[in-house]
């Protein structure tokens, strides 16, 4: 049987929820494994009404008794669409330059996401994009030492482009060996962000949050007599730096209802945080 997108997202987010269990094994001592997704535990669940259901069925193994957890992934399609596709270019560009370059070279990016929208809509604007930092890597490896310090590119490429070069975009060249020819994408590849959400992203977060306690898990505990119940959240902006706090900070500012039914919450990003029910 094949593998589709699906199952692989379905796997990641199994993989996922097991490790904020064994954090909250770790923490609490209560060991709870995942059974499998509600919908092929309770396959009736996929004829209700808008298929209300939770993701996960887990159980306590000591107790055998239920776990319903809810995940709730939070991004902005825009910052993703414009993240995903700056990323790209710069793989086609990575690729392009293979075998042309005097050693192996990193290309070091930094960038705020006010700046991902990047106006690079037409081919020809991302054609001309690639040929331009391309001729500038080309010619900037040919001067590049090992042991030099990164050399900038944005003065020898800001002039050319079809859009005005955002002052907080900047890209520099490393020369990493001697060996090789190929250009590697650097780890410095970075962005940053407000702790707090925005008013409309704090709206956003509400939403997703008492969906998920006043009909998702709110389901299971009626009818389906959980024990307890989880929301994990993930926050998945492309370099969209999101800490604890900003999640914390965001409970505490929404309507105690939104998380009534909810006992814990743990944001997921890399670690695995907890974040603390507010005490209204």
């Amino acid at each position: 049987m094949s593998t589709t997108k699906q199952d692989k997202k379905d796997e990641l987010e199994r993989k996922r929820v097991q490790h904020v269990l064994d954090y909250h094994y770790e923490k609490y001592g209560a060991r709870v494994k995942v059974i499998d997704k509600a919908i092929n535990v309770y396959p009736h669940l996929r004829e209700r009404k808008r298929q209300l259901h939770w993701d996960w069925v887990c159980r306590d193994t000591e107790t055998n008794e239920e776990i319903a957890i809810e995940v709730k992934r939070i991004t902005d399609e825009r910052l993703e669409v414009s993240y995903n596709t700056i990323r790209s270019l710069f793989k086609e560009i990575k690729n392009d330059l293979l075998n042309k370059l005097p050693g192996t070279f990193s290309l070091h990016i930094g960038i705020s996401p006010k700046n991902y929208y990047l106006p690079l809509g037409g081919q020809q604007k991302k054609q001309k994009f690639k040929n331009v930092l391309c001729e500038a890597i080309c010619q900037t490896a040919q001067t590049l030492k090992l042991g030099d310090n990164s050399r900038g590119l944005v003065s020898q490429i800001s002039g050319k482009l079809p859009f005005a070069w955002p002052a907080s975009f900047f890209c520099a060249l490393v020369k990493s060996s001697d060996e090789g020819s190929m250009l590697q994408l650097g780890s410095s590849v970075g962005g940053s962000w407000s702790i707090e959400l925005k008013k409309h992203e704090l709206e956003k977060f509400e939403e997703l949050v008492s969906y998920a306690n006043n009909e998702q898990l709110k389901l299971a505990k009626e009818e389906f007599n959980v024990k307890e119940t989880f929301l994990v959240i993930t926050v998945e902006e492309g370099l969209r730096q999101t800490i604890p706090e900003t999640v914390a900070m965001a409970l505490e500012q929404i309507n105690p209802d939104s998380y009534s039914q909810i006992d814990y919450i743990y944001y997921v990003s890399g670690e695995v945080a907890e974040i603390p029910l507010p005490n209204h």
